[in-house]
């Protein structure tokens, strides 16, 4: 597709996969369970839950104008035994999917924790986008990259000038010209190993409908989110323990 209109390219939907790399032995030396002898992991859980880290996922970034939804394209499985359990991991922080406003840098997603539903709204991050004059092509697109540190995470971003979008995967935004591909690692962080976002299809859609945004239940700021995930472990270790400490 040739985009030579900065209105369209105000409307597209485009592809990206999603790859987590981890050292399958790194990964496993630093997996560790809070389990007794009494509550020992399903056979083959390790592996299971490496290989479900590790598959590549897709996602639809759908843009109009300042607005955009990312949302994880579901595959269907053909893995019919998963030995009664299944493990999904997404470091996108998209949930359920993801609705960003990048003029009023608020995102909104819906996510679920034990069983009971939350809606995360919140402001996006600024990052401090360092650019450079290294270029690549990405589908045919020249792109320039960029870096960012947040906390303990380094991120490459590589964005196309020609896409007039300050938008990009996730919650990532911020630079002038969509953002096409990314790669971050926590120096923190070993077990979550590198993560790479790349584009696989840009398409202008110029009939593309306005994005509705999610709806909202019991809506808390990411921090509180987190908080309530942490008070939920607490508890879930603490009826754990007592469940097998007990002598009676």
């Amino acid at each position: 597709t040739l985009f030579t209109s900065s209105i369209f390219a105000q409307k597209l939907e485009v592809k990206y996969q999603e790859l987590m790399i981890v050292d399958k032995n790194d990964f496993k030396k630093s997996m560790k369970f809070e389990s007794s002898t009494s509550s020992k992991l399903p056979s083959g859980f390790e592996d299971q839950v490496y290989k479900s880290m590790t598959e590549p996922k897709d996602y639809l970034l759908t843009i109009f104008d300042n607005e955009s939804y990312y949302k994880k394209e579901e595959k269907i499985s053909n893995n019919q035994s998963t030995g009664g359990f299944s493990i999904s991991f997404s470091t996108s922080g998209a949930g359920e999917g993801l609705y960003k406003n990048i003029e009023t840098k608020q995102y909104i997603t819906n996510v679920s924790s034990f069983d009971k539903a939350f809606t995360i709204k919140d402001q996006l991050k600024n990052y401090d986008w360092k650019l450079s004059r290294e270029t690549k092509k990405i589908l045919g697109f020249d792109v320039k990259k960029a870096t960012a540190t947040v906390d303990s995470t380094t991120i490459i971003a590589w964005y196309a000038p020609s896409l007039a979008v300050k938008n990009g995967p996730g919650k990532y935004d911020g630079l002038p010209g969509l953002i096409l591909e990314t790669e971050s690692q926590d120096s923190k962080d070993k077990m979550n190993g590198k993560t790479v976002i790349r584009v696989i299809e840009v398409k202008e859609v110029p009939d593309l409908k306005k994005i509705d945004k999610p709806k909202e239940k019991n809506v808390v700021t990411n921090d509180e989110f987190k908080k309530v995930m942490d008070a939920q472990s607490e508890k879930f270790k603490k009826m754990r323990s007592e469940g097998v400490d007990r002598k009676d």
